[in-house]
């Protein structure tokens, strides 16, 4: 073999190595690609509308959804019940958001693949698939679907909802700043006397991005800047 394609296969080889080098190194950083091909939206209706007539020319098909936004408040408790205060010796309470969804809606998340879960619990891994199912989502209880695996309650205009551990899910990529996610029943939801906001999935006709790029979300969120969404979340559906 001639010295020059020796060369060749040599100089061939380091740069290999060093892109395998770099991509490992991307890999331990960031994590495992998280591509994403659709984005969800939230807040009212008019800018909701207003997100879908940014993307109109680049959507294969919109998905609509709705929920409301439960707000429970309460005396902050140590470990032995008694209520905490703070340094000005007044009493410290908490605030704890919940989005509330129907037993409907979450199905049909379910199917248009927007529900998401951590593939590995407990392991520190941020990593998530698609959820494929909801056990006891036909069942009279309230679901609701946190990292913590407790007994809880629910308060609805006065009145507790026992709530039953689904998984530790959330709609999109990441947990939703409005609140930890909740599946109840028609009856429970209609009482809610918050205002019900709107939810869409766009699916993009062309392209995919990927979370781990920022340009990728800075390009979204530049787009998206004038129409006043509360939320702005990803997904990748096939």
């Amino acid at each position: 073999m001639k010295k020059t394609s020796k060369l060749i296969i040599s100089v061939v080889a380091i740069i290999l190595l060093v892109v395998g080098i770099q991509q490992g190194l991307k890999y331990f950083l960031q994590g495992a690609p998280r591509p994403f091909n659709a984005i969800l939206i939230s807040g009212n209706t008019e800018s909701v509308n207003k997100g879908k007539e940014v993307y109109k020319d680049n959507t294969k098909y919109t998905k609509d959804y709705k929920y409301k936004i439960v707000t429970n408040t309460g005396k902050l408790l140590d470990e032995n019940g008694k209520v905490e205060v703070g340094d000005d010796g007044k009493e410290l309470f908490y605030e704890e958001k919940n989005l509330i969804i129907t037993k409907e809606t979450a199905k049909k998340m379910l199917k248009d693949q927007v529900l998401r879960v951590l593939k590995n619990p407990g392991s520190g891994s941020i990593e998530t698939i698609v959820l494929e199912s909801i056990p006891n989502i036909d069942s009279e209880k309230t679901l609701y679907f946190n990292n913590d695996n407790e007994d809880k309650k629910l308060e609805i205009n006065g009145k507790e909802i026992p709530l039953e551990y689904g998984s530790y899910s959330w709609i999109g990529y990441y947990p939703s700043e409005q609140g930890v996610l909740i599946v109840t029943d028609d009856q429970t939801y209609k009482s809610i006397e918050d205002e019900e906001k709107d939810m869409s999935l766009i699916r993009f006709a062309k392209g995919k991005k990927d979370l781990r790029n920022a340009k990728d979300k800075e390009e979204i969120n530049k787009q998206l800047i004038n129409t006043q969404i509360t939320e702005i979340n990803y997904a990748n559906v096939e």
